[in-house]
Order: C-alpha cells, then sequence, then structure tokens
C-alpha cells in the first residue's frame, strides 16, 4: 500500500516579501511546488496541499487539507491535518511529508522513505543533519500529536520527535541542488535565483 503524501504549504513565508505565496513563486517557469508533487507523486496516493483555501493553490489541481486549528501553529498543525484526513479516508497507514518550498528533493526519496514504514515517524537526513519537514509519519502518531498540540507544547517538529522518539533515513547529494544539498529550501529570493541558475546548468 502507498503511503499518502502531504506538502507543505501553510507557511508564512515571510522573506520571500509579500504577494504570493512561496509554494506558488515560479521556478523554471512552474509553481514551485509542483517540483515537490513531481518527486512524491509516483510513490503517494492520494497526495495533498497542506494549505487553506482561498490561497491560489486550488490553480494547481491537487486536494487541500487546511489545518484544523485557527491560529496559526506550523508545519506540526500541518502533519495533524493531514494525518486527520488520512484518518477519514482510512486509504493508508502513512503519510508521507515534504515542504512545498523543496525543488530539489531525490526522485527516490518517496520510494525509500515508503519502505521502511514503521511505527515511528521517519525523518530524513542529509550530511549529518536532520530534515525535520521531510519524512514519514504513521497514522498512529495523530493521538499524541493531537494531544502534544492541545496542551500548548513547543511547535516544532523537532522537539515533538525527540520527546516521543523518531527514526532517521539518510540520503545522499543531488547534482542540482544548491551545494549538492537535496533539500535545499528556497526562502528568499536570492535562494530563488540561485536555483534558477542551477537548472538552467542542468
Amino acid at each position: 500500500m502507498k503511503p499518502a503524501g502531504l506538502i507543505l504549504a501553510g507557511g508564512r513565508g515571510s522573506r520571500m516579501g509579500a504577494g504570493v505565496p512561496k509554494p506558488l513563486r515560479l521556478l523554471a517557469g512552474r509553481p514551485l511546488l509542483l517540483h515537490v508533487a513531481d518527486r512524491l507523486r509516483p510513490a503517494c496516493e492520494p497526495l495533498w496541499v497542506n494549505a487553506a483555501p482561498g490561497e491560489g493553490f486550488e490553480a494547481l489541481g491537487l486536494p487541500l487539507v487546511a489545518d484544523r486549528r485557527p491560529d496559526f501553529r506550523g508545519p506540526l498543525a500541518g502533519i495533524e491535518a493531514g494525518l486527520t484526513q488520512l484518518a477519514a479516508e482510512g486509504v493508508a497507514t502513512h503519510l508521507l511529508v515534504a515542504a512545498g518550498d523543496t525543488p530539489f528533493l531525490r526522485a527516490d526519496l518517496a520510494a525509500r522513505l515508503a519502505e521502511r514504514g514503521g511505527e515511528r515517524p521517519l525523518v530524513a537526513r542529509h550530511a549529518g543533519r536532520l530534515q525535520p519537514t521531510v519524512g514519514l509519519w504513521p497514522l498512529t502518531t495523530l493521538a499524541g500529536l493531537s494531544d502534544w498540540l492541545d496542551a500548548g507544547q513547543p511547535l516544532a517538529i523537532r522537539a515533538f520527535i525527540e520527546a516521543t522518539g523518531y527514526d532517521v533515513l539518510d540520503f545522499a547529494g543531488g547534482a542540482n541542488a544548491s551545494e549538492g544539498d537535496p533539500f535545499f529550501n528556497v526562502n528568499t529570493p536570492e535562494d530563488l535565483e540561485d536555483a534558477e541558475r542551477r537548472l538552467a546548468r542542468r
């Protein structure tokens, strides 16, 4: 059974500037988020976008899953929303999560994570650096995650997984990523220019 997929796109993206949400900024003529979707789609079914309606994401043709909580709680609340949707639809036992501003993910990322699915979150790591927004989450973590958020615990993904336990899967670099980092994320206009240059050289 394939995992469901969730692209986190609900962040504020303040360093990119006002206007278009960061995952909808164009890279090589396509929204950043679609570059991420290309990497996840072959190994995930269904594939959702964690974003609120009315922000322009409907045009991408992917189902939206909005946060369940009215106040902004960051990516943990997005993962909670994805797991809640997964529980309602009953289509898989795991949710594969990636950030909507990481256009250089390895083509084998989703398949490798899906192969290793267990009872704890499985988080990607590159060059010794943990990538908390990229990983595979079992549906069984939903209750504990909701309790964590209800209790007003720290909102960082890393805080939650370090408190409750997680596993790690290492990934090597990729040729098109900034300095070979497949988890390079576009945070600023300068990052976007860097990504354009690297794609142009491919």
